[in-house]
């Protein structure tokens, strides 16, 4: 149900808006209007995983190309066209590559908002009191899944592509910093900067390289049981709107609060007797909303759901968990064993799944 055309126009409008703030819009003007939208017919999993060992397997392409992907899932950017001579460091390779990149943490990134949202929607739960027991395992595995996702996208954002980032950007400002004043700097080959073209080419390889790696993409194991972390998160999300939606919560707070604002901005004068008769008739929406909410939590389809997802989410990532802190990732990846740490920091994630 996404619209190709409108998302072109909400990243046109986006991009038009930053270039007039920008010190530099003339030199990225024309990038920003070679940067196009599309939907893609294959998720960052499928698409690993034809890179990779798939290629064989015709009869998985077969069903994942059958299957119908969701807008977060299929959307990905692309340059109609790149023009000269950014062209020499951005081949369709490291394009794509990019594209990969960007995938993946939009993906975490809508598992998280979803994960933010259902946390919005909890907190009118929790003005409930006589349901803070019975909303414990369903508020335990949401913030289960919340810190997952969360850490991930930061490992992601700040430990892998910031510190990276901002050492490219320091080696590209010295090699600039030297063309501009080569006569002061001499022939001296000690820095530690590109000074030719493949110079910079091998740089910006080992930058992508490293972001690629880093951010799980070289491992197919891994991104697919983040992506399987992920879809649960989503499933999770879904089903839980679902249960707010039909318990009326939204309705019932909804109208207490206008109810209210016309009661205390109306032009009627202030009658002690209607603040006691409101409150009296707000406690009891209130009472019978909870109860309502109360007799779905103990309904038996209800306490197997949450079963269900806890056991299938607690499978997952302990799966992922355990894939790193794997021997292998020890000695040879230590991004690896940072992220292990990112997500078991006090050893919670570690005891839980035992």
């Amino acid at each position: 149900n996404v619209l190709q055309g409108r998302v072109q126009n909400w990243l046109s409008t986006t991009m038009a808006r930053s270039l007039e703030s920008s010190p530099q819009s003339s030199h990225s003007s024309q990038f920003a209007s070679s940067l196009r939208c599309c939907f893609l017919d294959r998720n960052v999993r499928d698409t690993l995983h034809d890179m990779g060992k798939g290629r064989k397997s015709s009869r998985s392409k077969k069903s994942s190309r059958a299957k119908v992907l969701a807008g977060f899932e299929a959307i990905a950017f692309e340059f109609k066209n790149v023009p000269f001579p950014a062209s020499l460091v951005l081949s369709p390779v490291q394009l794509r590559s990019y594209q990969l990149l960007f995938r993946q943490i939009f993906f975490a990134k809508y598992v998280e908002r979803q994960l933010v949202n259902m946390w919005s929607d909890h907190q009118l739960l929790k003005q409930m009191t006589s349901l803070r027991a019975a909303c414990s395992p369903t508020f335990s595995l949401r913030r289960r899944m919340l810190h997952f996702i969360q850490n991930f996208v930061y490992y992601m954002k700040f430990e892998v592509i910031e510190p990276h980032w901002r050492e490219l950007e320091n080696k590209l400002n010295a090699s600039k910093d030297y063309c501009l004043n080569r006569s002061k700097h001499g022939n001296s080959t000690e820095a530690n900067f590109p000074r030719t073209v493949d110079d910079l080419l091998n740089e910006h390889n080992q930058f992508l390289t490293r972001l690629f790696t880093q951010c799980l993409l070289s491992n197919y194991d891994l991104i697919e049981r983040a992506s399987k972390i992920m879809t649960t998160c989503l499933l999770f999300c879904t089903q839980i709107k679902f249960f707010m939606e039909s318990t009326k919560v939204h309705e019932t707070l909804e109208t207490t609060r206008i109810e209210r604002s016309m009661m205390r901005f109306g032009k009627k004068k202030k009658n002690t007797d209607q603040e006691a008769e409101f409150r009296v008739k707000r406690e009891e929406n209130i009472q019978r909303c909870s109860d309502r909410i109360l007799q779905e939590y103990r309904t038996e389809n209800y306490q197997h759901m949450i079963k269900k997802f806890d056991q299938v989410f607690t499978s997952h990532l302990a799966e992922f968990m355990k894939n790193l802190n794997s021997d292998y990732g020890q000695r040879s990846n230590s991004h690896l064993t940072n992220l292990f740490m990112q997500l078991d920091y006090n050893g919670f994630v570690s005891s839980s799944l035992h």
